[in-house]
C-alpha cells in the first residue's frame, strides 16, 4: 500500500487529478446503479408477489369446480394449461390433509411459490401451489444494471479526459514557474510531479535571505541593552605596511591579537574588527565581575599596562590608542542590523578619542554618567577637556594585577612556543 501511495505520489498532476476524478465518479455513479437495482428489485419483488397471489386464487377457484365432481383429470388439465404460460414455472394441488394430488411444470425453476385455499361449498377442500419463472425478468434486470455500470464506466472515463485536459494546463503552468525558479537557484533533476517539483525548487532558493528581521522577536535579546565598547587603534602597524616583511608583520599583529583577546576574556568582551587599524570589543549584558563600563575600563588597563612587554618580545613598537565609550544598543548581527547602524556614530567618536597622542585611556561623555564606573574609577579632565581614566580603587586594582600576571605568562608561554 506504502509503494502504492508513493508510486502515485511521483505522478504528474494531470495524472493524479484526472485518476482522482474518475475514481470519485466511477465510485458515485456505482453507487447510484446499485441504489437504482435495489429500488427496481423492490418494486419488482412487490409486482411479482401481487401477480403469484392472483394467479394462485385464480387456480384455486378453478381447482374448486373440478374437486367438486371429482375429476382429477380435469385438475391436472388446469394445472397443465397454467404453466404454459412463460410466467408460471410449476402448479401442484394438495388435498386437505396435505397430500399431493397432482402436480405440473419443473418446481426448481420457480422463485417464488404462492398458494390459495381451494374452497367447496364454504369448506376447505385443499390447496393451490404457484411458483413463477422469474429468469427472464432476472435477466432483464442483470443487463439494466450492466448497463447502467457501463454508462457509469464510460461516464467515468469521460471525466478523466476533460480533467486531464483542463489538468495539463495547470500543470504547464507550475512547470513554466518550477523551471523559472530552477534558472536562478538549483538546476538539478527535480520530481515528474509539478507540484512536489516547485517545493522543491522553492526549497533550494536562499529565501532566509529574503525574509525580513522581525523587530519583535528582537526588542528583549542582548543587542538592545546598554553596551560599553572599548576601541583600539593600531597606530603603529600603518608604518609597518611598507617596512615590516610579511611573516614578522603577521607575527606582530597574530601577538597582538592574543593581547586583547587574552584581556576581553577575563570581562566577556567580543572582538570584532570596525576599521581598519581599529578594533572593538564589546561588553554587554551581566557579569559576575562588574557592569559593562567597569569591564571595559578593566580591560582597557589590562591592555595598557600589558603592551609595554609585549613590545620587547616583538621588539616591535605595540603603539595601541584606547578609548572606552558606550551605546544604548548592541553591535548587531546578521538577522537584526539596526543596533550595528545605530552604534557606528559612537564607534565613529571613539576611533577619534583613540586616534588623538598621549596614551592616556580617554573615556566618552557617555561613560562617565556610568555609577559603578566612577565609584571605582577615578575620572580625570586634560587640558583639552577630555576625560581619561584614573587609578583604580584598591580592591579592583588587587585583581587587575591578578589579572595582569597571569596575561603576561600566557603571552611568554606562547611566545616561547611560536620560537
Amino acid at each position: 500500500m506504502r509503494a502504492l501511495t508513493t508510486a502515485f505520489n511521483n505522478l504528474p498532476l494531470h495524472q493524479q487529478l484526472a485518476t482522482v476524478a474518475c475514481l470519485c465518479c466511477l465510485l458515485s455513479s456505482l453507487a447510484l446503479v446499485a441504489l437504482a437495482g435495489q429500488s427496481s428489485a423492490y418494486t419488482r419483488a412487490n409486482l411479482q408477489a401481487e401477480y403469484g397471489r392472483a394467479v394462485a386464487e385464480q387456480l384455486a377457484r378453478r381447482l374448486g369446480t373440478e374437486m367438486a365432481t371429482g375429476d382429477l383429470l380435469g385438475v391436472v388439465g388446469e394445472l397443465n394449461k397454467l404453466t404454459e404460460q412463460r410466467g408460471i414455472a410449476a402448479t401442484r394441488a394438495l388435498d386437505v390433509d396435505g397430500n399431493e394430488l397432482a402436480v405440473a411444470g419443473d418446481r426448481e425453476l420457480g422463485k417464488f411459490s404462492f398458494s390459495s385455499a381451494i374452497v367447496i361449498a364454504g369448506d376447505q377442500a385443499g390447496v393451490a401451489e404457484v411458483a413463477l419463472n422469474t429468469a427472464a425478468q432476472d435477466r432483464t434486470q442483470f443487463q439494466f444494471l450492466l448497463s447502467l455500470s457501463g454508462l457509469a464506466i464510460l461516464l467515468s472515463i469521460a471525466v478523466y479526459i476533460a480533467t486531464r485536459a483542463l489538468a495539463l494546463r495547470l500543470g504547464k503552468n507550475l512547470q513554466d514557474v518550477a523551471a523559472e525558479l530552477g534558472s536562478v537557484g538549483d538546476d538539478t533533476s527535480v520530481s515528474a510531479n509539478e507540484v512536489a517539483a516547485l517545493r522543491e525548487r522553492v526549497a533550494a532558493l536562499p529565501l532566509d535571505l529574503l525574509k525580513p528581521p522581525s523587530m519583535e522577536a528582537s526588542q528583549g535579546d542582548q543587542h538592545y541593552v546598554t553596551t560599553a565598547i572599548l576601541f583600539v587603534h593600531f597606530r603603529s602597524l600603518p608604518g609597518y605596511l611598507e617596512t615590516v616583511d610579511e611573516r614578522r608583520l603577521q607575527r606582530y599583529v597574530a601577538h597582538v591579537h592574543r593581547l586583547l583577546y587574552g584581556a576581553a576574556g577575563f570581562y566577556g568582551g567580543e572582538l570584532q574588527v570596525v576599521r581598519q587599524f581599529g578594533i572593538a570589543i564589546w561588553f554587554t549584558g551581566p557579569h559576575k565581575i562588574a557592569s559593562p563600563a567597569v569591564r571595559a575600563a578593566s580591560c582597557a588597563w589590562l591592555i595598557r599596562q600589558t603592551a609595554p612587554t609585549l613590545e620587547q618580545q616583538l621588539r616591535l613598537t605595540v603603539g595601541l590608542g584606547i578609548a572606552v565609550g558606550g551605546s544604548e544598543l548592541g553591535r548587531g548581527d546578521s538577522e537584526d542590523i539596526y543596533p550595528g547602524l545605530y552604534t557606528q556614530s559612537a564607534v565613529d567618536d571613539l576611533e577619534q578619542l583613540a586616534r588623538q597622542p598621549g596614551d592616556e585611556i580617554r573615556l566618552s561623555d557617555f561613560l562617565i554618567e556610568d555609577l559603578e564606573l566612577t565609584t571605582r574609577v577615578a575620572i580625570e579632565t586634560g587640558t583639552n577637556g577630555a576625560n581619561h581614566m584614573g587609578e583604580f580603587a584598591d580592591g579592583h586594582r588587587d585583581l587587575l594585577e591578578r589579572q595582569r600576571h597571569i596575561l603576561l605568562q600566557a603571552l611568554v608561554t606562547a611566545e616561547g612556543a611560536g620560537d
